[in-house]
């Protein structure tokens, strides 16, 4: 009769356990990266509003190295720990999503670190961490 098809093919998902999560994720790196614009291309990857203004008119605090620590790609933000700031009295840096480029949680970054007016501290210009 109709019906007795049988179920349970191998359908290629995301999660499949041979090594397809890590080339799901560098697809999505290389999405991010901005499709090889090159380094003063700013790719507008997810998580990237591409209306974000810069403010830093509570002044300029240097270049430090942290860890992005959290990542909302739904709101657009996070924030890094860097502990040369949190010496400083500053515990976790505010990351725009416009200011991430392709790092992820857990990566370590290089950043100018910033006050905004408000007297908030921001992170921009982000690079590699690792040497």
């Amino acid at each position: 009769g109709k019906g007795k098809g049988k179920g349970g093919g191998k359908g290629k998902g995301f999660f499949n356990g041979n090594g397809d999560m890590m080339s799901m994720l560098m697809s999505m790196v290389a999405q991010m990266k901005g499709g090889g614009k090159g380094k003063g291309g700013k790719g507008q990857g997810w998580g990237s509003s591409g209306k974000f203004q810069v403010d830093e008119s509570g002044g300029v605090l240097g270049e430090f190295t942290g860890v992005i620590k959290n990542f909302n790609d739904w709101k657009c933000y996070g924030f890094i720990e860097s502990d040369e700031l949190k010496a400083q009295g500053h515990e976790s840096v505010f990351l725009h999503g416009d200011m991430k480029k392709g790092y992820r949680v857990g990566h370590t970054v290089k950043f100018t670190a910033y006050l905004t007016g408000a007297g908030k501290i921001q992170a921009k210009d982000l690079k590699s961490g690792l040497k």
